[in-house]
């Protein structure tokens, strides 16, 4: 059965409660999904620090609304057009995630209770699903965007175990810049050969950490897995550079034939 979180959210994404409507009586709830006000105060607890849902003053909570967004997000969403702008931005983000992916996945291996563990187990087996699926099923155009977008419920399952809403905002607004910077680099990490491999294995060493407890373990296979990523981006970030050199000195030299016939 899903979680009562995840209930919660599903009904807010079919649109039965939406931007800024209040949440119903918490005893009204609690008889909706058939569970205790104690359990439901933790599960509206967990979705608030996930920014999905918001207290505000006079009592009530409340499904965020755009005006809602939390500083610390809205402040890293703003860097989204020059994330897409600059070339190379996307580095300033990898070393601040190697440092709060990391310290997530250490919280996590403390933290985590067995709703964690269970979301984080089911986030790997699906993402090494893809990862593992025959080339020809994820050749298309979009087929990297989503498993890029596995990866990152993965990630942020691990960092929602870390039970930190101010390190939850900063890794879902990192996220967001990632995706801005290195959106059109996606298709050839995925397809570099070994990589998909490499990376389950990072993946399954980080999980097997945090179910196992061991948070120094958890942290360094998160910082490892995340040098392995940065590594191989700069590699496809200098070969493009390479062709694209390449390319403007061929130009230059048929010019300067046309010219010179």
């Amino acid at each position: 059965m899903p979680q009562l979180s995840d209930r919660i959210e599903a009904m807010i994404a079919a649109g039965k409660l939406g931007p800024g409507s209040r949440l119903p009586a918490e005893r009204q709830l609690a008889s909706e999904f058939g569970v205790s006000r104690s359990r439901l105060r933790e599960a509206i607890k967990q979705l608030a620090s996930r920014g999905l849902l918001v207290s505000r003053q006079g009592g009530g909570t409340y499904v965020s609304s755009p005006g809602d967004v939390e500083p610390v997000r809205a402040a890293l969403l703003s860097l989204a057009p020059l994330a897409r702008s600059e070339a190379g931005y996307w580095r300033d983000v990898m070393e601040i995630r190697k440092s709060l992916e990391g310290d997530a996945a250490g919280f996590a291996a403390l933290r985590s209770d067995n709703e964690d563990k269970e979301r984080i187990s089911v986030a790997y087996e699906v993402l090494a699903e893809a990862l593992h699926a025959p080339e020809l099923q994820w050749e298309a155009a979009q087929a990297p965007l989503a498993l890029a977008t596995l990866d990152a419920r993965f990630h942020m399952a691990i960092a929602r175990a870390a039970h930190n809403a101010v390190l939850y905002q900063l890794m879902t607004g990192l996220g967001k810049l990632v995706e801005s910077s290195i959106s059109g680099t996606l298709a050839h990490l995925y397809r570099l050969p070994g990589v998909a491999a490499d990376l389950d294995e990072q993946h399954r060493r980080i999980m097997a950490a945090i179910l196992a407890g061991r948070a120094d373990d958890a942290r360094a296979a998160a910082t490892e897995h995340l040098l392995f990523v940065e590594d191989r981006l700069e590699c496809i970030e200098q070969d493009a550079a390479r062709q694209s050199r390449s390319s403007l000195a061929l130009q230059h030299i048929s010019t300067m034939k046309e010219a010179l016939s």
